[in-house]
């Protein structure tokens, strides 16, 4: 006798935060299990472990747990690093960020603008004391600029969602980063992560950071700040100063107030919106993934609207295969219909169908459970049109930044 994979799963999830996860391995909470459902879990293996990565990868880091014990300890000893040394004055900058422009969210987390590689991107991190310093952790995230233009215009919505307590709330970033809300032992915080694809789900990866309210009401204030510094980094006129001075309290509100006054629209609960990145207006190209974009592109004198994937070869990002053309026509009616492909790609209507030319249609398609949209150029045989090579499949959150980006693209389509 075997025992379903769905009891399984929750009984596996009810037990989890029972166990000490510092002494227990996969076998000994496999066997606790088999105990209590009376039954062999050796088909089940491979859940027992995707189950197991995903709730470790949703717990904070080792360092978080120790801010919790420190709590605790006399008001004397905490005021001393681990190691004896002194701990850092709350907005002290580390001496890693010397020349960056950096805002302080707590004693031991910042925002900055820092080149990463060739390029500049906002850096939310935590630091650890090692010594008289404060050096980085891995316990971050990096956004180049799409991703945090993404961000800040729906810091609204995300406040919202944080005070509503609502863990189901995510906003797509791009390059598979997402911000949402995550709950542990009671404390919610928004969790800014880059997560992965395993069987056409995406989980969250150890990449990221889970923000207190106090230290995202800090990253919203200082939103235009960075924005601003970024902005300018990027195009060759960075001021380098650091800025150690976070704003002060009531950031969650006037921060919201500013994101909701940029035009940001809501994020579906759990799924991607038509909305989900506004952020990223006047933007080009437009990021839909780490290896996907749209951009405008000319061919014999004619402009098109492209959306294609892209590899990497010497450095350089190189236009691959798997990708589509539009010309101004085409576009036109994409953007004109995205509203009823985006009811349909969430109502997971495989029926419908908008025709672009003659051999070119917007269509909903699946694969392994995951629904996309897929744009496509057709064949005919035997008097049928047939799907060709030649087209894109975008999932739900690359379609999301796509939709959010039409205006861009269309106002770059008309630029003379």
């Amino acid at each position: 006798m075997s025992a379903d994979t769905e009891i399984v799963r929750a009984r596996l999830r009810s037990l989890l935060p029972t166990v000490d996860m510092e002494t227990a391995t996969q076998r000994s909470i496999t066997q606790r299990l088999e105990e209590e459902l009376g039954v062999p879990l050796s088909a089940h293996k491979p859940l027992i472990k995707e189950e197991i990565d995903i709730f470790l990868t949703q717990q904070p880091a080792t360092e978080d747990a120790a801010e919790e014990e420190a709590a605790a300890e006399p008001a004397a000893k905490r005021m001393r690093g681990g190691d004896g040394a002194a701990a850092p004055a709350p907005g002290a900058l580390p001496a890693a960020l010397a020349g960056s422009f950096a805002v302080a969210l707590s004693a031991r987390r910042f925002a900055s603008v820092r080149q990463l590689g060739t390029r500049w991107m906002v850096d939310v991190r935590e630091f650890y004391q090692q010594g008289d310093s404060l050096q980085p952790s891995r316990q971050g995230l990096a956004l180049q600029e799409g991703s945090w233009r993404a961000l800040e215009g729906h810091m609204g919505p995300l406040s919202q969602a944080f005070e509503q307590q609502d863990t189901s709330f995510f906003v797509d970033l791009g390059g598979s980063k997402r911000a949402s809300v995550s709950a542990y032992k009671g404390r919610y915080s928004v969790d800014l992560r880059e997560y992965y694809e395993k069987d056409g789900d995406m989980l969250p990866g150890k990449k990221g950071v889970a923000l207190s309210g106090d230290e995202w009401d800090q990253l919203c204030a200082a939103a235009g700040q960075l924005t601003q510094q970024l902005v300018a980094a990027s195009r060759g006129a960075g001021s380098g100063g650091g800025g150690s001075a976070a704003p002060a309290g009531g950031a969650r509100t006037a921060g919201a107030a500013a994101a909701a006054g940029a035009g940001a629209g809501p994020v579906g609960s759990g799924a991607a919106d038509s909305g989900a990145a506004a952020g990223t207006a006047g933007v080009l190209p437009l990021e839909l993934s780490s290896s996907r974009r749209a951009d405008i592109s000319h061919f014999k004198g004619q402009t098109f609207v492209g959306i294609r994937e892209y590899y990497e070869k010497d450095g350089q990002q190189l236009p691959g295969k798997k990708g589509i053309s539009l010309s101004p026509d085409q576009f036109a009616l994409l953007r004109q219909h995205a509203g009823e492909l985006d009811a349909a790609l969430r109502g997971r209507n495989t029926t419908f169908e908008l025709q672009l030319s003659n051999k070119r249609k917007a269509t909903i398609n699946s694969f392994k459970g995951r629904f996309m949209v897929d744009l496509r150029e057709y064949y005919e045989k035997d008097g049928r049109l047939m799907p060709g090579q030649k087209g894109i499949s975008l999932p739900e959150e690359q379609w999301a930044r796509l939709v959010g980006g039409l205006p861009t693209l269309a106002a770059a389509l008309a630029a003379p």
